[in-house]
């Protein structure tokens, strides 16, 4: 096929397609948009996609026949996700006269002069983003996209999981694109802003090369999505995903992480961190996939840099008006500064998370291993595992006796402080959970931390004395607790509990569990970012 496309034919059929006539069911209005690959026409129920001439390093569609091919290619990659809301590809004729919408049987018509993916449009008032914007999306919603996301990538292909999944694929995708956002990262956020990014993604598939090629053989590589944001999801019934990547097989295929960070990414860049964490957890259950958590925040670091990028462009694309010019600009700086806050935050650090029994600890340190990746060291399992019995096995004591004795005690921090050891000399970082009453425990950590040369952070957690008895009492009927705390030993524990005196302030964070922690969550972000 050749390609008939000028500027003046660019216009004509812009023009002809912004009137209702040019479609058979006359829609009483015609909405107009355009991204970076397409011009989008939504006409009444219907939606018409048309792609642009355009050519760029991900992707040629310079030609009739390239675009004819990328019209197919989304529509059967978007069924998979939307099989409902994707008709098929129709061809748009020259009749002489005008311009007019053909059918399937003209798309080899010598006359055919553009072809356009049809839709069915979905209602703008179920769209996440939308939902998102006045505060009505559940936690509820977000497990029931993680379980749609679940079951898709369990059906994707994987075929080609070796080829765009290993560590040294991941490391020429990841900061090949990163190259191509510096220019965008100086001129949207600073000359300073793009090593810090750099470093941190580099240094993180150093550290982690070993699990992302077990990826690979676990099957975690996926031909998955690939553009997987708020704006692309559509609560409904069933949840249709549309809008995926078909232009580039490169961009769709990675880590299901990947494809779910993006999400996450989007999800934290409208103010729903929670939300976030709560889709993290979902589909990590929904998997039984225990290694995700590490790699969220280096994924979402990754995807708000190509969003960064994605607007910056858009932001000089002389045909956008000036006012969504400048629009796209801030939302470019807003998701590069996100990606310095994920590289801040996933840096190699050391957090200890402690306070009496039934404070919170787990819960909070379940929290920062979502939003930053560390692995979670707790003292319960630790001594359990010591002692070589089960870790739901209850083995009520008393205190300071048995696996709970003094000699006993000093054997699991000792191990957990190596737990943290090995984690920090493979340049990753370590959340410990454990109570840490005493200096000397305290001092043992922040001599770890000193010796590595990374920050460390106290996290205290505490709460009222009526929430943590009804905390233990709640426990006691959990079999799948691994805790042995009593009523007595949480006095005892307050008794002997040697007050935090000895860090400065910039090492110290006081938390009370009994309110919401999203607020303590955003502090120890600051804190890591300052």
């Amino acid at each position: 096929m050749e390609d008939h496309r000028t500027n003046d034919a660019e216009s004509r059929l812009v023009d002809a397609m912004r009137r209702p006539e040019f479609y058979p069911h006359r829609p009483a209005q015609i909405d107009f948009k355009q991204t970076h690959m397409s011009w989008v026409f939504l006409a009444g129920g219907d939606v018409y996609k048309v792609k642009k001439p355009v050519h760029y390093a991900f992707a040629d569609a310079t030609t009739l026949e390239s675009r004819h091919l990328l019209c197919g290619e989304e529509v059967r990659l978007n069924r998979r996700l939307a099989p409902g809301t994707y008709l098929g590809v129709v061809p748009i004729v020259d009749r002489g006269h005008s311009l007019a919408l053909g059918d399937e049987g003209e798309v080899h018509n010598p006359n055919v002069r553009e072809y356009a993916v049809r839709m069915l449009r979905l209602p703008d008032d179920r769209m996440l983003d939308h939902l998102l914007r006045i505060g009505e999306v559940s936690p509820q919603a977000i497990d029931k996209i993680a379980r749609r996301l679940a079951a898709f990538h369990r059906a994707a292909s994987r075929a080609k999981g070796s080829k765009y999944g290993s560590a040294a694929a991941i490391r020429r995708m990841i900061l090949g694109n990163l190259d191509e956002s510096r220019q965008a990262i100086e001129a949207t956020v600073d000359d300073r802003g793009f090593d810090p990014i750099q470093d941190y993604l580099a240094t993180f598939i150093s550290a982690h090369r070993e699990l992302l090629n077990d990826r690979v053989r676990r099957g975690r590589v996926r031909e998955g999505h690939g553009d997987l944001r708020c704006e692309h999801v559509c609560m409904t019934e069933e949840i249709d995903i549309f809008d995926c990547v078909e232009f580039d097989e490169k961009l769709r295929y990675g880590d299901v992480a990947s494809d779910l960070a993006f999400l996450a990414m989007d999800l934290d860049a409208f103010g729903a961190p929670h939300l976030a964490d709560e889709l993290i957890r979902a589909y990590s259950k929904e998997t039984d996939d225990r290694a995700l958590a590490t790699l969220i925040t280096f994924y979402k670091c990754h995807r708000a840099c190509i969003r960064g990028k994605v607007d910056y462009l858009k932001s000089l694309e002389p045909e956008v008006p000036p006012e969504e010019q400048e629009r796209a600009r801030e939302r470019g700086r807003a998701k590069f500064t996100l990606a310095a806050r994920y590289a801040a935050c996933g840096r190699p650090a050391l957090v200890i998370v402690c306070g009496l029994v039934a404070s919170g600890k787990s819960t909070v340190a379940e929290k920062l291993r979502l939003r930053t990746g560390f692995e979670v060291f707790n003292s319960d399992r630790v001594r359990k595992q010591l002692a070589g019995i089960p870790d739901t096995l209850h083995r009520p004591s008393d205190y300071r006796a048995g696996i709970y004795s003094p000699d006993f005690d000093r054997r699991t921090y000792g191990t957990l402080i190596e737990q943290a050891r090995r984690c920090l000399v493979a340049g990753r970082g370590a959340v410990l959970d454990a109570t840490f009453k005493s200096p000397t425990d305290r001092s043992a950590a922040v001599a770890l931390a000193d010796q590595m040369h990374v920050p460390v952070l106290f996290v205290e957690c505490r709460a009222d004395e009526n929430e943590t008895l009804r905390r233990l009492r709640d426990r006691a009927r959990d079999r799948a607790a691994v805790s042995d705390a009593t009523r007595e030993i949480y006095m005892s524990h307050k008794r002997d509990y040697i007050p935090i005196s000895e860090l400065p302030a910039h090492r110290h964070l006081v938390v009370n569990t009994s309110q919401d922690l999203e607020p303590t969550i955003r502090r120890f972000e600051a804190a890591r970012t300052s």
